[in-house]
């Protein structure tokens, strides 16, 4: 364990230039021309919501399918990355890429080629993404409050409707405890970083609640060098700050044959966008306010079970740009039921169906809204070794104009060809869509309320290597896919007046993206009071552009998909120490269309240790962590750089009653 672990840390410090193919340089036109992008709208769009510490562990979500490709991060996987938020936590333990607009700016999340608002992040089962933009910022979500994630690659509409084309991340939160218990816990470092955070649960026979507050705030001036300057000078990146605010709470009441909780929070969340890093800082600035209330249930119900969640989102977002002279404020409101019902089918199976009816609203052009509804029914068929796991959804989706009603159908199949239960062949074949958001068909000016969603059917196969001892478990996955998307909706440039330009969006791309994902994770106990852990992620995505033969970009890979992605980790647990270590490797990432431009590849270390102590009922800890420990200066998108070496403290306290 121990060898192969230097193995890998001895590879991964290798200089990242020579690993997987030769980066383009910078400005460097390998084509004829250059196809041009639109810009970024959502830079300045995001959704603000709580925080995390983490206990216990949940079984794979009922949700996801056996045939699937998942990678779960149990509560100690959380507490050991050291992660302050679900943005850090993706970025370091899971396959999946985070796009970052620098330490502070806009987190989005990319799986097998897909963007942001290909991707669904779901919280306890309900989704998150605004309805305006499609999306969630990853940055302002912080950990504190889960207990697990689940992030499933793949197709994932059968469940969860529009979206979830390239995957779908389920985040699970801290479940309220009968026992007292009291945390609390505060910490700082450099570029002015500090936050409080405080946590309390409790309860009494079937009753039990969880409340818990956060506060973070950073300058974020870190250094950095801008080689536009001649000659290059090493500049503080000014007007990146950020203060968030989050309270959280959630009661919980257990029957013999039934459970229900109810849930709210509230948060504020105010940053500067400092732009790219080749100009000086413009003074952009974002406020963002989020109010959640989300109810969820269970009972019995003949001789299955009935599930029902119900959720309302209001969230408001200002965004003021002085030298543009913007001024916007923008308002939404999500709402959305579920009922679902599971009944065991004679012992063949499980067969799942549900329906779901969902309403958003934004003030967009005075006020826009839509309606929409689903039916689902899934099915788990086991055959001896042999699993079978078809599903179909039927969605109608309103605004711009007549609904339109999609169909999204998926066969899993799921194979344990031995006695021994530890190898597993799965394979699948999904159809999955994203419908348009608020922002692609009403925006002023550019929308486009006749935009049709995108379409997008999925092939993968892989297996799966288990093996199981009384002190060691080892884990191997491979899974190879292959994505067909039509109807992909792009902005584009169009020409209103003489000399007038807006970006509008219409159905006009097709993309093609195949590729291979590895993974190995290990966990051993060699003597009492010493654990180790170690793991490492691979993948390769080929996402190409096949919209029209004739243009440069035909063939190309898509701007900001990396091609490589490699991640390792590992963790050690002696007594009251622990010790972790994650990094990562980037290939080059293409900001072209054509390819004719790209970033070089990075790589990026991560390392924490933490002391316990422990005091009748309290336990106090002090833990200290160091980011990008190589001091590489690197940018995870062109002009906006992330910050160098640097450290943190912390002190956590916590309180139980025996």
């Amino acid at each position: 364990m121990a060898a192969l672990v230097l193995f890998l840390i001895s590879l991964f410090l290798m200089p990242p230039s020579g690993w997987a193919q030769e980066p383009v340089r910078p400005d460097t036109v390998r084509r004829a021309a250059a196809v041009p992008t639109a810009p970024d709208s959502t830079i300045a769009m995001s959704v603000a919501l709580p925080e995390v510490t983490v206990e216990g562990t949940a079984g794979r979500s009922a949700s996801i399918p056996a045939a699937a490709h998942v990678m779960e991060l149990d509560s100690s996987t959380v507490a050991q990355s050291g992660a302050r938020s679900v943005a850090d936590l993706l970025t370091m333990r899971s396959g999946a890429f985070v796009k970052r607009y620098g330490g502070t700016g806009l987190a989005s999340l990319s799986m097998r080629g897909m963007g942001g608002t290909q991707t669904q992040v779901l919280l306890d089962g309900l989704r998150m993404s605004d309805p305006q933009t499609g999306q969630l910022d990853l940055s302002l979500l912080p950990t504190l409050l889960l207990e697990s994630v689940e992030v499933q690659h793949g197709p994932g509409a059968v469940r969860h409707g529009s979206g979830s084309l390239g995957g779908t991340v389920h985040l699970h939160t801290l479940t309220p405890q009968t026992k007292p218990l009291v945390r609390a816990a505060g910490g700082g470092g450099a570029y002015g970083e500090r936050y409080v955070s405080a946590l309390a649960t409790g309860g009494s026979g079937a009753w039990s609640g969880l409340v818990a507050g956060r506060h973070y705030r950073t300058d974020g001036d870190f250094p950095y060098q801008n080689s536009f300057l001649v000659p290059t000078q090493t500049l503080r990146r000014t007007g990146a700050s950020a203060r968030m605010t989050t309270l959280y709470g959630r009661g919980m009441w257990r029957g013999d044959a039934q459970q229900w909780s109810l849930a709210g929070w509230w948060s504020r969340a105010r940053r500067g966008l400092p732009g790219p890093a080749s100009a000086r800082s413009g003074g952009a600035r974002q406020w963002d306010r989020l109010g959640r209330v989300w109810a969820t249930g269970t009972l019995p119900l003949g001789a299955g079970t009935l599930s029902l969640s119900a959720q309302g989102q209001r969230s408001r977002l200002r965004y003021r740009n002085p030298p543009t002279r913007t001024d916007r404020t923008t308002r939404t409101t999500a709402t959305d039921a579920k009922v679902r019902l599971r009944h065991p089918l004679s012992g063949l199976g499980t067969l799942t169906a549900g329906t779901t009816l969902r309403y958003d609203h934004a003030s967009l052009r005075g006020g826009v809204d839509r309606l929409s509804g689903a039916a689902f029914a899934d099915a788990t068929l086991s055959l001896a070794s042999l699993q079978l796991q078809p599903a179909v959804r039927i969605d109608a989706l309103g605004g711009g104009g007549a609904p339109t009603v999609v169909a999204s159908p998926r066969l899993g199949v799921r194979l344990r060809p031995l006695a021994w239960n530890g190898l597993t062949f799965r394979g699948l074949v999904a159809r999955a869509f994203r419908a348009p958001t608020f922002n692609e068909r009403y925006y002023d000016p550019g929308g486009t309320p006749g935009l049709a969603p995108e379409d997008g059917w999925t092939l993968e196969g892989g297996l799966s290597v288990r093996l199981a001892r009384p002190t060691t478990l080892l884990q191997a996955e491979a899974t190879a896919f292959a994505t067909r998307l039509t109807d992909k909706i792009v902005w584009q440039p169009r020409y209103v007046t003489s000399g007038m330009q807006v970006w509008s969006p219409s159905n006009v791309s097709r993309v093609r993206s195949r590729g291979l994902e590895l993974s190995l994770r290990a966990r051993t106990r060699p003597r009492s009071g010493l654990t180790l852990a170690g793991g490492t992620v691979f993948t390769h995505t080929r996402a190409e552009n096949r919209a029209n033969p004739a243009s440069p970009a035909y063939g190309a890979q898509l701007p900001y998909v990396p091609t490589q992605k490699w991640k390792l980790w590992a963790d050690l647990q002696w007594q009251n120490v622990s010790v972790s270590a994650t990094g990562r490797l980037v290939g080059p990432r293409y900001y072209s269309a054509d390819e004719s431009t790209s970033l070089p590849p990075y790589r990026a270390v991560r390392l924490r240790t933490a002391y316990e102590w422990s005091f009748d009922a309290a336990q106090v800890a002090l833990e200290a962590q160091v980011e990008n420990v190589l001091d590489h200066r690197y940018e995870v998108v062109r002009l906006y750089p992330m910050p160098p070496r640097h450290a943190t403290l912390r002190l956590r306290v916590s309180f139980s009653t025996p």
